[in-house]
């Protein structure tokens, strides 16, 4: 992570982020003992749609209801694949290892990342499962030509690093999204590197105080251009796009709050 770079992203969404900031101050008004408090079954709402959200941007074809079937009824969905079902239960897993444990410690060390990954890859890829990748990658469509294997330890070494210091005066979302965004350019597993940056993305913004954000597939295009364009605008695009959806999910939150009370 460049800190000037991420200081003058911040800049350009200046305005997002005061807006963020207000929205903030109505969520911890309306909900003074926290949101999973004010709102009935969110964390199992969350959890489902995390996990619906992040399977889906990697081409998964369950549906939210679908997913949530799946994870918390242990249900089988016609036409579906194995695959698929399996993958679902394995980030919902995956999602209460981040929430449970990452997010309550005072830092995240690589091993903390390896036991992240180990969880999503856990029924599909066993082999691959918790192991920096030892050869080179590819990703179907992207022009993006990714580190060397033997260059992997030492950025995800340089990426922890990052994680755990927050540069000075650097606002939480943007460095999140430096985060994610820094972590699929490594491409440090052979599979799963999307997944796992999300969730490591969103254990970020919630320690620093802010709701977790499913990237939904009707963004899914408009995500993997800023991804990629990464490499010319240095990730401008991309943080744009988490403060966007950060201050979407947290007007959904502060709707959902005010029907939960016109319904008592």
């Amino acid at each position: 992570m460049n800190p000037e770079i991420a200081r003058q992203h911040e800049a350009n969404i200046q305005s997002e982020l005061d807006i963020i900031g207000e929205l903030q101050d109505q969520l911890h008004r309306r909900f003074p003992d926290g949101i999973e408090a004010g709102i009935a079954q969110y964390r199992e709402w969350l959890r489902s749609e995390l996990t619906y959200t992040s399977n889906a941007l990697e081409g998964s074809t369950l549906s939210s209801i679908e997913t949530r079937m799946v994870i918390e009824d242990d249900a089988i969905i016609p036409d579906k694949s194995l695959r698929e079902h399996l993958e679902a239960r394995d980030h919902a897993i995956a999602w209460d290892y981040a929430t449970d444990v990452l997010q309550n410690q005072p830092e995240i060390s690589e091993a903390d990342i390896l036991s992240l990954h180990r969880r999503v890859l856990y029924s599909t890829n066993n082999t691959e499962a918790g192991f920096l990748r030892r050869t080179g990658v590819r990703v179907a469509g992207s022009q993006t030509i990714f580190p060397t294997p033997l260059k992997v330890p030492d950025l995800v070494a340089a990426l922890v690093e990052s994680i755990n210091h927050l540069p000075a005066e650097l606002h939480p979302i943007v460095h999140a999204a430096h985060v994610h965004l820094d972590f699929v350019k490594i491409h440090p597993f052979v599979d799963g590197n999307g997944r796992t940056a999300r969730l490591l993305m969103n254990v970020l913004l919630r320690r620093a105080g802010f709701p977790a954000v499913p990237i939904y597939p009707k963004d899914r295009r408009e995500y993997l251009t800023a991804i990629e364009q990464a490499d010319t605008d240095a990730g401008g695009a991309f943080t744009a796009l988490i403060a966007r959806s950060e201050r979407e999910t947290m007007e959904q939150l502060l709707d959902d709050g005010t029907a939960a009370e016109n319904e008592r």
